[in-house]
């Protein structure tokens, strides 16, 4: 069975993706297995509506905190419904912390949390998440 390393992009994703020079650039550390952190600086290209983050964007950091959150457990899991709250307004050029927490787990699914906040705490996105397992991911076609 690969290991969650091998089916992630490490270089190349957009979210984490140490080499993708259009990307986040989000560094991830695992606090315990089942929880994870990590941060970014919001790019001010990254502006949605009115002088403010794309609402998406945050969805995707706790989108890839989940899959993280999950893979600090040794397994890779592909979401299956991801419900996101959006809760403050963020600035493009905010620092944000993201964090994910597996709730509950079995043979083929995990149950995660995450959310977003500023430096201080306060919480400007959650999400809560299904995970399903996807241990033997097929290898993609070159293009």
């Amino acid at each position: 069975m690969p290991t969650p390393a091998e089916n992630h992009d490490l270089e190349g994703c957009f979210v984490c993706g140490s080499h993708n020079p259009a990307g986040m650039h989000l560094g991830f550390q695992v606090l315990e297995p089942g929880r994870v952190e990590g941060g970014c600086h919001l790019d001010p290209a990254w502006t949605g509506w009115k002088g403010l983050a794309h609402g998406g964007l945050l969805a995707t950091m706790m989108d890839e905190a989940l899959g993280w959150a999950v893979a600090s457990l040794g397994r890779t899991a592909l979401t299956a419904r991801l419900e996101v709250r959006y809760i403050v307004p963020v600035r493009p050029g905010a620092e944000l912390v993201v964090t994910a927490d597996v709730r509950r787990h079995d043979r083929r699914m995990a149950e995660v949390d995450a959310a977003v906040r500023l430096p201080g705490g306060t919480a400007v996105a959650t999400a809560h998440a299904t995970m399903i397992y996807a241990d033997n991911l097929p290898k993609p076609v070159p293009a």
